[in-house]
């Protein structure tokens, strides 16, 4: 017998943040890693897919104890403290800076560049604007991976919730990589990008795509992991939310297959094909203040 989601106080059943829509049609369930089982709703109003109910920000913290960054799952990783995850995720965080045209806009900076990671766990992006000469800051909610950046990297990490920060400068750059979709109130958390980011600035981020590959998978998706993520935004309500918070969108660009095993021949094949043809299930985009 399916387990259902802990007690009703835990357990909250939002309107459409991209359009205010109560409305909403049940698509599938799912379990969580703990046998609980969550529903994904489609916007009546807009289209947008999102979880309902789902939990409390504050009941969802539990699900990012050490675990979720220590054991492999389809909804954590494989030791994020090690120095393989943290190559690979550089390497991907080089590959969406060039995308994004990120060297070139630094270049054109002058002498202030600072940089705020929202949802940074471990910090490995911040470390490596910091080794670039930014004045470099990370936020999340993931006290373990904190604690790691701040002992053994030496970073400037904080442990809490973004939206009840603040700074006493605004940022040249800020970036969300695979971090939209497990927010609770995303629109909330992109207007306050708009406010902390210096007139010219740019907001980086990563998520998730509704589209492209996605539909080959069904409900096995490898991101329909519930409830850690929250929303699948596809390209265009993704620009719109954006514009909406006052950004222009500068570039996008897809990629990701899930095809195959990761770094075997069939996946690097898939990655390719997916990222040539715009069909990749992750987007990323720049919006510029």
């Amino acid at each position: 017998m399916p387990v259902k989601p802990g007690p009703r106080e835990i357990l909250e059943s939002p309107d459409c943040v991209l359009c205010g829509v109560s409305r909403k049609r049940p698509l599938f369930s799912k379990p969580s890693g703990r046998g609980e089982h969550f529903t994904l709703v489609k916007c009546a109003g807009c289209g947008l897919k999102y979880l309902s109910p789902r939990p409390t920000e504050e009941a969802l913290r539990s699900y990012y104890q050490s675990s979720y960054f220590t054991k492999r799952t389809d909804r954590g990783y494989d030791n994020y403290f090690s120095s393989e995850i943290r190559a690979e995720v550089t390497r991907v965080l080089e590959l969406n800076l060039q995308d994004l045209g990120f060297f070139k806009y630094e270049a054109s900076l002058a002498a202030s560049r600072r940089y705020l990671d929202i949802g940074c766990a471990t910090g490995y992006s911040v470390l490596y604007m910091k080794e670039r000469g930014w004045e470099s800051i990370g936020i999340d909610i993931a006290g373990p991976c904190i604690r790691y950046g701040r002992d053994n990297l030496g970073l400037d990490l904080i442990d809490g919730d973004y939206l009840t920060q603040n700074f006493d400068a605004p940022f040249q750059l800020i970036s969300l990589w695979a971090t939209l979709e497990h927010l609770h109130r995303p629109d909330q958390v992109v207007r306050k990008i708009h406010r902390d980011l210096a007139p010219g600035g740019r907001v980086y981020l990563s998520t998730c795509r509704a589209g492209g590959w996605m539909r080959l998978f069904g409900k096995n998706w490898r991101y329909y992991n519930f409830p850690e993520h929250l929303y699948y935004f596809n390209w265009r309500q993704l620009a719109r939310l954006m514009e909406e918070c006052g950004f222009t969108v500068e570039r996008r660009a897809f990629y990701g297959s899930g095809v195959g095993k990761p770094g075997g021949p069939l996946r690097k094949l898939a990655d390719r094909s997916a990222k040539a043809l715009n069909l990749g299930d992750m987007v990323i985009l720049s919006g510029i203040k």
